[in-house]
């Protein structure tokens, strides 16, 4: 089978994250694998040594007229001399220009939707192209339940399903990059610093006075900005530590004692399923699909920056009930969450439609 991956950005995210593990998964089978995207980034020294690269020079980011058409006939090119069985794209520009350029083969198309709630809160003036494009693809995938019913609401309804996010077995830093002596607890956070992802209000919660014995980490950089730009634009509380990027983020997970997620919306968090799987307790936002992660079982969902204080009190005050809800978190993530159970089910998937493909021929 011949499988082209089309994804707006390289930069480091879930997005990429589930791009990443689907062609490398695809092309150890002996499928043939190619993965579109801009120039530059983290996605590229992550594929496997035999997926075909295609490096797309007119794809930005940002909405811009004149290198989008460029980006379209570019797109068309390299769809006409792969030849796919399948295109998944991933993302909503990659999404929209994916499903333009590739007209032709709209019934090999795959769009994986990862966080509706960009699109629907953040930017609705994109909703009717949606709903117009949903026609020229065989399968639109949400991420989670969530996303799948306010795509259906938003009257996006043609051939949805979803498939939820998973992830690989955890990996282990050899050393410990900080040095926590002198606190009692350590949280962290994984994540790009952005204002989705609410970098004032775990700088704000750090800073609370419950919370002085505790070392707050944040992994993740800004895009654009170093650290010494961030302590400069932010007041950074002295129990707070900014690690910037660093390779295999979620390695560093085995060292803190409880993983914590403020965010404006989400689709399905990555960072918390590795969280999951590393056997961490969970605080995060009650938003977009981390409630179908989340519960009093395995961590607690907060609304605001006090709620998020007072459960991280609560939780880490109890280590007989901590250390049950740590199993849990391991549970839902072997049973619900692995990768494997996420590429099989994109497996069968593609196999569908390859089928259906070649009846139509």
């Amino acid at each position: 089978m011949r499988i082209l991956h089309i994804i707006t950005n390289t930069e480091l995210g879930g997005a990429q994250s589930v791009c990443i593990f689907l062609a490398n998964a695809a092309a150890q089978e002996q499928n043939t694998v190619a993965v579109a995207s801009m120039p530059g980034g983290y996605l590229w020294d992550q594929l496997h040594p035999d997926i075909i690269r295609y490096p797309v020079k007119t794809m930005v980011k940002p909405i811009s007229l004149f290198p989008d058409i460029r980006c379209y006939f570019e797109l068309k090119k390299i769809i006409r001399c792969f030849g796919p069985d399948i295109i998944h794209l991933h993302s909503s520009k990659a999404g929209a220009l994916g499903r333009i350029a590739g007209i032709k083969y709209k019934d090999r198309i795959v769009y994986t939707v990862h966080g509706f709630d960009s699109i629907r809160l953040r930017h609705r003036v994109f909703l009717p192209l949606e709903r117009l494009l949903q026609r020229y693809c065989a399968a639109i995938v949400a991420v989670s339940c969530y996303d799948e019913m306010n795509l259906k609401k938003e009257k996006i309804y043609t051939n949805v399903l979803t498939i939820h996010n998973g992830v690989q077995s955890p990996k282990t830093a050899v050393l410990r990059p900080f040095d926590n002596s002198g606190y009692k607890k350590v949280i962290m956070t994984v994540a790009r610093i952005s204002p989705q992802k609410r970098f004032d209000g775990f700088l704000t919660v750090a800073s609370h006075h419950e919370m002085q014995d505790f070392l707050f980490v944040w992994v993740g950089g800004a895009a654009g900005k170093t650290l010494d730009d961030l302590q400069q634009e932010y007041t950074i509380p002295p129990n707070v530590l900014l690690l910037g990027d660093y390779p295999d983020a979620s390695s560093l997970l085995v060292y803190c004692d409880l993983f914590i997620l403020l965010t404006n919306y989400e689709g399905l968090p990555m960072t918390i399923l590795e969280a999951m799987a590393q056997g961490k307790v969970v605080v995060a936002s009650a938003v977009g699909g981390i409630p179908e992660l989340v519960d009093d079982s395995n961590g607690m969902l907060v609304k605001n920056d006090e709620d998020a204080v007072m459960a991280i009190h609560q939780l880490l005050a109890d280590e007989e009930k901590l250390k049950q809800m740590e199993q849990i978190s391991v549970y839902k993530y072997l049973n619900y969450f692995t990768f494997e159970t996420m590429y099989h089910k994109y497996a069968e998937l593609y196999k569908t439609i390859f089928n259906l493909t070649r009846k139509e021929e």
